[in-house]
């Protein structure tokens, strides 16, 4: 069987922070099913926790094989572009040895020494906003004026980019995960968005500065050609600031729901554990890069032939009973909170330990800062995202 299109397809379906109800029964009954996508092609989409952890576990089965495929199931459908050349330095789609070799140069700028390096300047930088945010007075927005600046200061300041440029990367970072966008707009926004990159590799070639581009130019120069740096430099500033981004306001709004939480991360209690579960319960990344099988493959009772494409509903699977009792409750006590947010396997995210120092010091600033904190207007100017591959808020009034 194989499920209608629809507008915005099953696995992008989001209602505030909980995905599409349609997902559970799937998870439940039919943990892996073939859907169709916009434009015509046909997927599998995995739902459950179980599926999605084989699937991610296994690189020999399921992998990338370095596709560029044109149709919504594609590496540009998930904000990244790669073509069959398998030098376009777009780490999350590439499949071993070259993912590794790739990983191996870019593992020590996210080391936990570097992580704790990084905190007082991730500090600095959230009171900066908030200082702003103060002096401006309420309302704010707070996707525009605290969410979005502090994970862009600080991807840049980690990969030497000028933060001066941040206004035009982030517009490209939009269009890149905008599935209501036309193909063609978003792929220009990749040609671009490398484009740039490229410029700035070319300019750090010459002198190499601090940040991990620099790093990577005087620890690994000649195993590394300025192609593939540009395609790995912009798919770490992709991914270093706008799930982050997305991350803060979204997970700000569900704490705001629950005052007593609210007032506890303003004091510093219980940090780590309520921001594992935020990551499970919001989960922003929806599929992550999607994989496609290497082989003839059996899963979850169903026959998947090599060449097929897979797609793996990250919030499906944080929903999933495995995640403990009530799994569609925020429940900021629950202990282990198991979740797929930074995927799983050799793909899980390099930058993990940095997203969660930047959401453990962003909450905890903003609700210190503003514990009367609340949505302007009883939430009447929050507006969701409604077709992205990333989940957030297009916009989020607050006041205080």
């Amino acid at each position: 069987m194989t499920a209608q299109p629809s507008p915005v397809p099953l696995h992008l379906r989001r209602h505030g922070a909980d995905p599409d109800p349609a997902l559970r029964y799937l998870r439940e009954h039919r943990p892996l099913v073939r859907i169709r996508l916009p434009g015509g092609p046909v997927a599998w989409l995995a739902t459950s926790s179980a599926a999605i952890t084989a699937i991610l576990s296994e690189p020999a089965s399921f992998g990338s094989n370095g596709f560029r495929l044109s149709d919504p199931a594609s590496s540009a459908a998930s904000g990244f572009s790669a073509d069959r050349d398998d030098r376009h330095g777009n780490i999350t789609v590439y499949d071993p040895p070259d993912h590794a070799r790739l990983r191996a140069m870019i593992a020590p700028a996210f080391s936990a020494r570097r992580m704790t390096a990084m905190e007082p300047l991730v500090r600095q930088l959230a009171a900066e906003r908030l200082d702003a945010m103060a002096r401006s007075g309420p309302p704010a927005d707070l996707v525009r004026d605290f969410a979005l600046p502090v994970p862009s200061l600080v991807i840049c300041e980690l990969l030497g980019v000028p933060y001066a440029d941040r206004s035009e990367f982030q517009r490209r970072s939009n269009q890149r995960f905008d599935c209501n966008l036309p193909f063609t707009v978003r792929d220009e926004a990749v040609r671009q968005s490398r484009a740039y990159m490229a410029r700035i590799v070319a300019q750090q070639r010459s002198s190499p500065g601090p940040g991990i581009i620099g790093m990577i130019i005087s620890q690994h120069d000649a195993d590394i050609e300025d192609r593939e740096l540009a395609g790995l430099a912009d798919t770490l500033l992709l991914g270093g600031y706008e799930t982050t981004a997305h991350m803060l306001s979204l997970g700000t709004w569900v704490l705001l729901q629950d005052q007593q939480t609210w007032h506890a991360v303003g004091a510093g209690r219980n940090l780590g554990a309520v921001v594992e579960e935020l990551l499970r319960f919001v989960s922003v990344v929806q599929n992550g890069i999607p994989r496609v099988a290497l082989r003839d493959v059996s899963l979850c009772g169903q026959q998947i032939q090599a060449g097929e494409r897979i797609l793996c509903s990250l919030p499906s699977g944080n929903r999933d009973s495995a995640a403990g009792p009530d799994p569609d409750a925020f429940f900021p006590g629950r202990q282990h909170a198991r979740h797929l947010a930074f995927g799983h396997g050799i793909h899980y995210c390099v930058g993990a330990a940095l997203a969660r120092l930047e959401l453990q010091v962003c909450y905890q600033a903003l609700a210190a800062r503003f514990p009367r904190l609340r949505p302007a207007d009883d939430g009447r100017g929050l507006v969701f995202r409604s077709n992205s591959q990333v989940h957030g808020m297009e916009s989020f009034p607050v006041h205080w």
